[in-house]
């Protein structure tokens, strides 16, 4: 079943006759999850509880389009509009119906919100109720959840075959990265590589000595010294992305202290792993990953200051409540959902250390999809 038929059965669910999805220059990326292409130009996708789908682009980008539905088999009308006038009046031909859905979230700041479905615009909702104005219009969130929370068989296939060309690339970082590179020189050799297979899902952070620390540290020009190497790399290739976290030595000799932290954090992961299974509560393998650090004497309220995992798929933070001590108790992980197993343990003006895995949520036990190296890697 395509995208667009299991999107129709949540339209039944929720009684709404539509699913809109407004997209200007690459504003929701759900647009190039349903269509299968990134369309640029602003484009409408319009999902019809009757199976009447229609999709709105300009002509330029209409053909390139129409071959991307036709190899997914899926039966979509694809409209050409010319002018902002011919734009108008296709569209409220199209959303002229009593209840649609639109990308918009609510209760953003609420942990149980849906701020996953916060992508449209403001001046674009005020135009389509302008448009239609006795339509009533709802958040898409359920369908956006239903669609992409649980990973179907060929979208775990895609992220096997996406982490291990991530891997073959991080496996090479210690044959060409060299004492005076800067931090921007190896994320660009390194998502130089990934253009050859896909895309980078997101920027590559290099991080050397102090700025290991920062777990979001914006990639420089420092260069790179003796010491700790933090490298958080993704790549997509197909529909799903990779988010994987290596932490080098440079130099010969790593520090005692560095290399107490990187086992505690490597067996804090392997304990967090056991419950990353159907029906666990989303905070239960946080608690553990924490319980266990405690036990190895890591004081983790002051040295490991984030989640341990977040939901991946189409995008490096995909739809799912993420995973830490914090969330509520009524989040709980469900079989074929994709995650990330990341602890880490920051000294900050020093160094830090993360390493981070991707994982499937399994019935009984899940499937590691990637695995840091026991030992670090020296360089």
């Amino acid at each position: 079943m395509n995208k667009f038929e299991r999107a129709r059965q949540v339209l039944d669910q929720i009684n709404a006759d539509g699913w809109l999805i407004i997209c200007v220059e690459d504003s929701d990326v759900n647009s190039r999850f349903m269509l299968g292409v990134a369309s640029h130009a602003r484009n409408y996708v319009y999902v019809s509880r009757d199976g009447k789908h229609k999709i709105l682009a300009v002509e330029m980008e209409a053909p390139m389009i129409q071959k991307s539905l036709e190899a997914k088999e899926i039966d979509a009308k694809v409209l050409v509009y010319k002018s902002a006038d011919d734009l108008k009046t296709k569209l409220k031909e199209v959303i002229d119906q009593p209840r649609v859905a639109l990308n918009f979230g609510e209760k953003v700041l609420d942990s149980e919100g849906s701020g996953y479905a916060d992508y449209l615009r403001v001046g674009d909702y005020f135009s389509v109720k302008d448009l239609s104005p006795k339509t009533e219009f709802i958040s898409s969130a359920p369908i956006i959840y239903e669609l992409r929370s649980v990973k179907s068989a060929s979208e775990q296939s895609d992220l096997i075959n996406t982490c291990q060309s991530t891997l073959e690339i991080l496996e090479s970082v210690p044959e060409w990265v060299k004492l005076g590179m800067t931090e921007r020189d190896i994320r660009a050799k390194i998502e130089y590589e990934y253009m050859k297979v896909g895309k980078p899902a997101f920027e590559t952070i290099v991080a050397t000595g102090p700025h290991s620390a920062d777990p979001h540290h914006n990639t420089s020009m420092k260069k790179i010294k003796p010491g700790v190497l933090l490298i958080d790399t993704g790549l997509q290739i197909d529909e799903m992305c990779s988010d994987i976290t290596w932490t080098f030595w440079v130099g010969k000799n790593p520090s005692e202290k560095f290399i107490k932290a990187y086992k505690a954090l490597y067996k804090a992961k392997e304990v967090a792993n056991e419950y990353y299974t159907d029906g666990t509560k989303n905070n239960i393998p946080a608690k553990k990953c924490r319980e266990c650090l405690a036990e190895l004497g890591y004081d983790h309220e002051k040295l490991y200051f984030h989640g341990l995992g977040h939901s991946l798929g189409f995008e490096a933070h995909d739809i799912g409540m993420r995973i830490s001590h914090s969330v509520p108790d009524n989040f709980t992980l469900k079989e074929n959902m994709v995650y990330t197993n990341e602890p880490g343990l920051y000294w900050q003006g020093e160094w830090g250390v993360r390493l981070e895995d991707d994982v499937i949520i399994g019935k009984n036990k899940c499937e590691q999809v990637t695995n840091v190296p026991f030992d670090p890697l020296t360089i």
